[in-house]
């Protein structure tokens, strides 16, 4: 999900912010050496977004899931002396590595049910940067994550002391950025067109079930719905993000598969989207993404088909919003057919239009 810095100023918005800008406003604050807490949903990308911050530092990450550690873990044990006069402290290793090297040690989990030990552990590992006497070296940063109270995930109330050390960010859960990511990350198609359609309503709903749909979960329908066949894939996905999703998105398959990409490219048949049946907006992300799909899949698109599918891009009713992201699903599946239609003269006017329309914020 590691993306270019926003050239614009980020909104304040209560809800909290994008993947995208959490991203972008979290790793100002750890360069300024202040120390990051963001919440969010179970599985809307927040390990994720500590392993691209590590990785754009140059840190190396220390994964450290506090409600799955006992406390002695955090802070390490005490062993008294040979003449047993004092105790002396045996440091955890991963403390002693922050020590030795700049690191980004995040305590995930923070507020999953974890005690007050926990608690002082980790003030003093945000606060004053150390375990015991073993003080981190100054290149370390300190970034940390938990769930949102309404969330059905046990949460334990963090003290305002502790609060009061971080900067603080909620990651909400937007359907644009996540569709970004898995373009990039090879999300089965069929998955993508759906949550394109659906948006934030089909990428997160905490059903109270043990099997509901995330971020996180539909990654991973989308790996068992690629192997899968016709017979178990709905229950593949289902196992993944629920019945009721999989149901939803065993329906909406049936209308991308309406869709024939083969005539549009090869034959030049036309798509009229401001046609009666043809505006929702489930059909033309079942379009867009049938026509891109075919396009990569297929091992050979002659030259003569490539302006069949910049008249596609055309088509009457596909705003910008979807030709950026048949460009983009392209470009990261396979370049070469973009490469070959900037020969076009109407592909390059196309191009022009796009980039006009963006420098200018009009969409």
């Amino acid at each position: 999900m590691a993306r270019k810095t926003a050239s614009v100023a980020i909104p304040l918005s209560p809800e909290g912010y994008t993947w995208p800008e959490v991203h972008d406003l979290a790793l100002v604050a750890m360069q300024a050496e202040v120390a990051v807490l963001m919440r969010g949903h179970p599985g809307v990308g927040k390990s994720a977004l500590a392993s691209v911050l590590a990785k754009e530092l140059g840190l190396d990450l220390i994964d450290i899931r506090l409600a799955q550690r006992d406390p002695a873990d955090l802070v390490g044990v005490y062993f008294p002396t040979e003449d047993r006069a004092r105790l002396v402290q045996v440091p955890p290793d991963w403390a002693l590595e922050a020590r030795d090297k700049p690191c980004l040690v995040f305590l995930d989990e923070i507020n999953a049910a974890v005690t007050r030990l926990h608690q002082a552990a980790a003030y003093q590992i945000v606060l004053e940067r150390r375990v015991g006497s073993v003080k981190f070296h100054p290149g370390t940063r300190v970034l940390a994550a938990g769930n949102l109270e309404e969330d059905n995930a046990i949460v334990s109330t963090l003290s305002s002391a502790l609060c009061n050390r971080f900067a603080h960010f909620v990651l909400r859960v937007d359907a644009a950025a996540w569709q970004d990511w898995a373009v990039s990350e090879g999300v089965h198609p069929d998955i993508l067109a759906f949550i394109g359609a659906n948006r934030e309503e089909a990428l997160y709903k905490n059903t109270g079930d043990v099997a509901f749909p995330s971020p996180r979960s539909w990654a991973m329908a989308s790996r068992v719905y690629a192997r899968g066949d016709d017979y178990n894939r709905k229950r593949l996905v289902a196992a993944c993000v629920g019945v009721e999703f999989a149901e939803k998105l065993t329906d909406y398959v049936r209308i991308l598969h309406t869709v024939n990409a083969k005539k549009i490219v090869l034959n030049g048949e036309r798509v009229d989207f401001l046609a009666a049946g043809k505006r929702d907006p489930s059909f033309v992300y079942a379009a867009v993404f049938a026509v891109a799909t075919w396009i990569y899949t297929e091992p050979v698109v002659p030259d003569t088909a490539l302006p069949n599918v910049v008249t596609f891009l055309r088509s009457p009713g596909l705003d910008p919003e979807y030709q950026f992201l048949f460009l983009r699903y392209l470009r990261a599946r396979d370049p070469r057919v973009l490469v070959r239609m900037r020969a076009l003269p109407s592909y390059r006017a196309l191009a022009t239009d796009l980039v006009s329309l963006r420098t200018e914020g009009t969409w």
